[in-house]
């Protein structure tokens, strides 16, 4: 009975592993193959904020009010700063009454104007009488326009006494307080947009021929692999170090911030021996580059290093990879390192 019950617990057990077990993962495999491709030699850059702004104020005065300190994250239009406008308000207020005062004079006027039409087409007074009628209300017409161009320069004036956010942006430093003088020009805050974020290098000119635009470069931030796009290159040297800037793109600029180092590898002219894998073979795992190879029937993770890439394939170095193993190109991203897989016949 002891021994039947033993069996009837390992049965189980093993039936409990079998279900556990995941199914072995359909995939697509091709041959690594060997190659050359330009060696990379390492160039440290730094990222900054490519929009980045000091917001100075287009309008004298004291700041009276301040709606945002460092550090704190705004919208476009959202305000930051208001300076004391309340004499202006005040003006702005006896301007519009003026305007209002011309307004019913000019509806006076024109009611004035069509009497008199009308009396001139009966003969019952002069031509001169409906003509200083006339030019009465051309001359009030004149004047209204002249007083609402006023009234808009005014309020055009008010609207400079706030000072707004030009852009989603972080406020990173304040240059005034309540109760200062703010002068034409003044700048009052540094904003950034923190999704700006590029990458500067300085390059040597001889390595500027392995170079265009929009082309991808590996890098590092903070030991974590990252893709770079070549933005730009500045056509214009550092004289002391007779290197050209390279500005880089992010596909992404979560976390990154201005200040950051980047490890960046640009192609020289120099040539060495690589693999050759397709592009779809190399994903991330881990914040890593890496291959699954297949053996035994068993998904093997390999970290490379991607040296290039070269149209649809991808130059990489890695321990353990060698050229004519197999790597999978389909189906890698359900994988998992020593997973069963079955290849699938093209």
């Amino acid at each position: 009975m002891k021994y039947l019950l033993l069996a009837a617990a390992l049965f189980l057990n093993t039936q409990a592993n079998e279900v556990k077990s995941p199914p072995a993962a359909l995939v697509k495999t091709e041959i690594v193959k060997e190659g050359y491709a330009n060696s990379l030699q390492n160039y440290v850059g730094t990222l900054y904020y490519d929009k980045n702004s000091n917001l100075a104020s287009e309008s004298s005065g004291i700041v009276s009010k301040i709606y945002v300190g460092e550090g704190q994250s705004v919208k476009e239009g959202d305000a930051l700063l208001e300076l004391e406008s309340s004499i202006f308000q005040a003006n702005l207020k006896a301007k519009q009454a003026t305007l209002n005062s011309f307004l019913a004079q000019q509806t006076k006027e024109r009611k004035d104007l069509q009497r008199a039409q009308a009396l001139l087409e009966k003969e019952s007074i002069a031509q001169s009488s409906y003509d200083n009628a006339f030019y009465s209300l051309e001359a009030l017409n004149a004047q209204i326009e002249s007083q609402k161009a006023q009234l808009l320069s005014m309020t055009l004036e008010l609207q400079k006494k706030t000072i707004k956010a030009p852009y989603d942006a972080v406020v990173v430093k304040r240059e005034v307080d309540v109760g200062e003088w703010v002068d034409v020009g003044g700048v009052v805050f540094n904003v950034v947009d923190p999704k700006s974020v590029l990458g500067r290098i300085n390059v040597p000119s001889k390595f500027l021929e392995t170079l265009s635009k929009n082309q991808i470069l590996q890098a590092k931030i903070n030991d974590q692999d990252v893709e770079v796009g070549v933005k730009t290159i500045v056509p214009l040297a550092d004289v002391s170090s007779r290197t050209f800037p390279v500005k880089l793109s992010f596909k992404s600029g979560q976390n990154l911030m201005e200040g950051m180092r980047i490890d960046v590898k640009v192609p020289t002219l120099k040539k060495e021996k690589v693999l050759l894998v397709p592009r779809d073979a190399v994903i991330r795992r881990f914040g890593n580059f890496v291959v699954f190879s297949v053996v035994d029937s068993k998904a093997v993770m390999i970290p490379v290093s991607v040296i290039d890439y070269i149209q649809d394939q991808a130059a990489i170095t890695g321990n353990g990879l060698k050229a004519d193993m197999k790597v999978i190109t389909k189906g890698n991203e359900r994988v998992f390192p020593n997973g069963a897989v079955i290849e699938k016949a093209d």
